[in-house]
């Protein structure tokens, strides 16, 4: 199989950032092709039942869900560092936080952030309490450990950091971030890493 990886991406895509985190992390060679998300490219459209991003292309090999993308990452031959822990246990934490984030946090982010112009009023009602209740969980986790799971970096950084940074982002400022300085804490010094930096830039 040709070692030549591609990866179907969209710069502001959360789920796209997460498979361009793990490249970096990895230090693998890759190509993107930018896609838009209004008119995908018939490519996409070839790759993915759904035409979505991320698509990764590996030689032959078509590869989409973003966790599953970084879990085949990860385990490329001679591809280093480890971003999956080693121990059982753990490996389990970082898919349950990962499903964590994929659903209840990312339901609840999207109502806070798009509100009326994608959900109806009843499904928005209370979305900035059950987002607030979602980072006190975090918080408390973080506010006892540097890393999400385990002694390092890991995928669940990976796959939790593009959407807590997409939060941060919202404008204004949303005014109840600044109840959990342990979460920004945490995602101010993931922005600083080099993949991330890499990855915000095309």
């Amino acid at each position: 199989m040709e070692n030549k990886i591609i990866i179907y991406s969209y710069r502001r895509c959360p789920f796209a950032m997460r498979v361009r985190m793990a490249l970096h992390e990895k230090k693998l060679a890759f190509e993107v092709v930018e896609e838009d998300l209004k008119n995908f490219s018939e490519k996409l459209r070839s790759l993915h039942p759904e035409a979505k991003v991320p698509v990764l292309t590996h030689g032959t090999r078509v590869l989409y869900e973003s966790a599953i993308i970084t879990e085949y990452v990860d385990d490329l031959p001679s591809s280093q560092p480890r971003l999956m822990p080693m121990d059982p246990g753990e490996r389990a934490e970082v898919r349950l936080w990962t499903y964590w984030c994929n659903h209840p946090f990312k339901l609840d982010l999207d109502k806070f952030k798009y509100g009326v112009s994608r959900f109806s009023e009843a499904e928005c009602l209370g979305a900035e309490e059950k987002l607030m209740g979602h980072l006190e969980k975090l918080e408390k986790h973080l506010s006892g450990s540097q890393w999400v799971v385990g002694k390092g970096f890991s995928l669940a950084e990976v796959h939790l950091f593009p959407f807590v940074r997409q939060l941060s982002r919202i404008q204004p400022t949303p005014k109840f971030l600044s109840q959990f300085p342990a979460v920004s804490k945490w995602r101010d010094a993931i922005s600083q890493r080099p993949s991330v930096i890499a990855t915000l830039t095309l």
